[in-house]
Formats: C-alpha cells, sequence, structure tokens
C-alpha cells in the first residue's frame, strides 16, 4: 500500500515535469530552428556562412561572463546527477540558455540533444523547489527529479520517447543505468514527447527501414559498421579534447573568432562542391539526403570529414549546446561511407544501422541504441543493429562517463573550470 501511494505520488510529480518540458523543449527548438536559423537562412548562403562567426562570438562572451571556458550541457546533467545541486541559479540558467540560442540559432555545428536534456532537468528541479514543500514529496530525492526531467526533456526533442528515457538513465553512468525513476520518467517523457508533438513534430528524425538480416552476410557486415563507429567515436572525443587544449591559452575572443571561421570555412567547401552548407547546425539535411541516396559514397566521406571538423571548431572552442542530433548526422554519414563494404545491406539500412551504433558508442548507451532501432524501425532492424550496438559500445570511448572520468578530463584555466 506504501508503495502504491509513493508511485501516486511521482506520477503528481511526473506530469507537471512532461509538460513543462515539452513546452521548454518545443520553444527553444522554434527559436533557434525557426525564428533565427530558419531567417538566416532564407537570406541566402552569405548571411549563412557569416551567422556562426557571429554566434560563436557571442556564445564566448556570455562563458567569459560566467568566467568559463566553456559550458558542456549534458555533462551538467551527469554531474548534478551525482552531486545534486543545493541552490538553482536563475542567472546562471539563462546565461547559458542564451549562449545555446546564439550558438544553434546562428548556424554553428550543433544541436539542441544536449541543451533539452539539461533544460529539462533544470525544469524539473525548479518544479521541485516549488511543491517539494508539500509533504507528499518529500520522498522524492533531487537525483530522481532531475532524471524524469532529463528523460522528458531529451525524448521530447528526440521524438523518441523509450530511447530518450533509457538514454537519461543511461548517461549518467559508463555501464550501468538508474532504473529508480523509470516508471515516472517514462510518463514524463510520453507527455513532453506528446506536446512537442502538437506544438512542432512528432515524426521520427530519421527514416529508419524495418529490415532484418536474411543470412549471416549481414550479420557480418553490422560488425564492420560496429568497429568503424566504435574508432570513429573515439577519435572524435580525442579531437575535441585537443582543439580544447590547443585553444586554452587563447582569449575567448580569439576562440569565438577562430571557432567561427573554422566551421564557416567547412560550410564554404560544402556550399562550394556540394551543393549547400550542409556542415552547418546538428546536419539533419544532409543526413535525409544520404538517406535518400543523393550523394556518391565519396563525396558523404568527404562532408563526413567536413561535418567533423565543424563540429571539433565549435565544441572545441566556444560553442554552447550538445551533440545529440550531430550523433545521428555523423552516424548517418557514416553509414553511407562504409555502404560500398556492405553490399547485402541496403543503404538506408547501413545507415539505419551505423546511426545506433555510434549513438550508442558516444554515449555509452547500448540500450538507446537498440531503442532506437525498435523505435524508429521495428524488431527486423533490432536484429540487423544489435551486433553492432554491442561492439562500438565496447570499443567507443563515450561523450557521457562517469563524473570521475569527466573531472579528470577537465581543463583549468585562469578563468575557471572546464566542463567537457
Amino acid at each position: 500500500m506504501r508503495k502504491i501511494v509513493k508511485m501516486r505520488h511521482w506520477i503528481m510529480l511526473a506530469v507537471p515535469i512532461g509538460l513543462v518540458a515539452g513546452v521548454g523543449v518545443s520553444t527553444l527548438e522554434i527559436v533557434c530552428n525557426q525564428v533565427f536559423w530558419g531567417h538566416i537562412y532564407r537570406l541566402g548562403p552569405a548571411l549563412r556562412l557569416a551567422a556562426p562567426i557571429l554566434g560563436l562570438f557571442a556564445s564566448g562572451w556570455i562563458l567569459n561572463r560566467l568566467h568559463l571556458r566553456t559550458v558542456g550541457m549534458l555533462n551538467d546533467v551527469v554531474i548534478q546527477y551525482h552531486t545534486p545541486p543545493m541552490e538553482l541559479n536563475p542567472r546562471v540558467d539563462l546565461m547559458e540558455a542564451t549562449a545555446c540560442v546564439a550558438t544553434v540559432g546562428f548556424g554553428a555545428s550543433l544541436g539542441l540533444g544536449g541543451p533539452s536534456q539539461w533544460l529539462g532537468a533544470r525544469a524539473a528541479l525548479y518544479l521541485h523547489r516549488f511543491i517539494g514543500r508539500f509533504r507528499p514529496m518529500q520522498g522524492i530525492t533531487r537525483r530522481q527529479i532531475l532524471l524524469v526531467g532529463a528523460a522528458a526533456g531529451v525524448a521530447a526533442y528526440f521524438r523518441a520517447p523509450l530511447a530518450g528515457t533509457i538514454l537519461a538513465m543511461e548517461t549518467p553512468f559508463r555501464r550501468d543505468l538508474d532504473g529508480t525513476a523509470l516508471l515516472p520518467a517514462s510518463v514524463a517523457s510520453l507527455l513532453s514527447h506528446w506536446v512537442h508533438g502538437r506544438l512542432v513534430d512528432s515524426n521520427p528524425l530519421l527514416p529508419f527501414p524495418d529490415l532484418g538480416p536474411t543470412s549471416w552476410r549481414p550479420i557480418a557486415e553490422a560488425v564492420l559498421i560496429g568497429l568503424a563507429a566504435g574508432l570513429l567515436s573515439r577519435r572524435f572525443q580525442r579531437g575535441v579534447i585537443w582543439i580544447r587544449k590547443w585553444t586554452g591559452a587563447w582569449s575567448w575572443r580569439a576562440r569565438g573568432l577562430a571557432g567561427g571561421l573554422c566551421t564557416s570555412f567547412t560550410a564554404w567547401i560544402a556550399w562550394r562542391f556540394f551543393g549547400d552548407t550542409w556542415t552547418l547546425q546538428g546536419g539533419l539535411p544532409v543526413a535525409l539526403q544520404v538517406f535518400q541516396a543523393n550523394f556518391i559514397p565519396l563525396a558523404i566521406l568527404a562532408l563526413l570529414a567536413l561535418k567533423v571538423l565543424a563540429v571539433w571548431a565549435t565544441l572545441g572552442t566556444t560553442g554552447v549546446a550538445g551533440l545529440l542530433v550531430v550523433t545521428l548526422s555523423v552516424g548517418t554519414l557514416l553509414g553511407g561511407a562504409i555502404h560500398p563494404l556492405t553490399p547485402h545491406m541496403t543503404l538506408g539500412l547501413a545507415c539505419a544501422v551505423a546511426v545506433c551504433a555510434y549513438l550508442a558508442a558516444n554515449y555509452n548507451a547500448p540500450l538507446t541504441g537498440l531503442a532506437l532501432a525498435v523505435e524508429w524501425g521495428g524488431r527486423a532492424l533490432l536484429l540487423s543493429a544489435w551486433p553492432a550496438v554491442l561492439l562500438a559500445t565496447w570499443i567507443g570511448a563515450g561523450l557521457a562517463n562517469t563524473p570521475a572520468k569527466i573531472r579528470h578530463r577537465h581543463i583549468r584555466d585562469h578563468h575557471g573550470k572546464v566542463s567537457h
């Protein structure tokens, strides 16, 4: 009976968290993608190429005001899960959100996945501060509240409530997950997904095919994709760390200018040779083009290299946003580039398997990769993806690790702490 009463209290709290997170994430996406970037995009390639310079310069100024080298929004959620904040600072939170809007809204090469998880967690903590004083809510910990909010936020933007919930449970750990808040997190995720669908869209971000293996050969090819995804994940993370160390002694002005120029240069190359500024923002437009077989494999490989360089330039300097959508686009490009080596897979299947594997490797989240295969594809795709997901997770370095590992990778300068 006591457990039933406690679960009722959980649901009472999960419902407003899901609704608020859905509205918040939808508002953030509309502001960044429609109000700012949509308007900039329509004004032509010249302004598109200049916008990331302005955006990274603005986010660098905000970081300087906060006395931070950079802000890792997803890693903030991970660290605060293990060390829940005793106080909330609305001014700092608003400035970090503004830096995110400057980064993504002006086209720098990041997305809103991490910020959505951060926004959901923040909304949940603020709600808990207001209603946690009521007696029925006093047995619910800040850590559990943070997980529920993070799940609601990422599920809304990810357009995948199951995968988003599991991702929030997995990201605080390297090889584990916290299932104590699974049911309320699922309720909040479903509600936020519903709200986001009403305000923005609820369709999957990528068109995964539901195709399963017909022999042992596609399984072997999935292993090859998993190997490539795991190795790319390790190289990707090391590149970000190297860029941050290399630019660590620079002023925020120099970092913002250099990051913006490098990001814009990759976009110019993509526009000059491949028809559009494909490397800007999260990269979903180019991923959709790859799924539609509009590029040859060599062009896909070149776009993959350009996209990785653009993300390094953004994330390694003054960019404040997330990598979830970047992970989807990079995974798609990887699948398209490696497709000639997987003749027993269709192009769409190779891309879908690569996305699931690269997502699992980047976030140390194998269950999330498998859940995404089921949610966007189906059971047949799960049979194709599982070897790649498990191998990529084992090889990959992962961007969401234990706080001890994150702290080991902090870079400190005279301004203060650097969050990876």
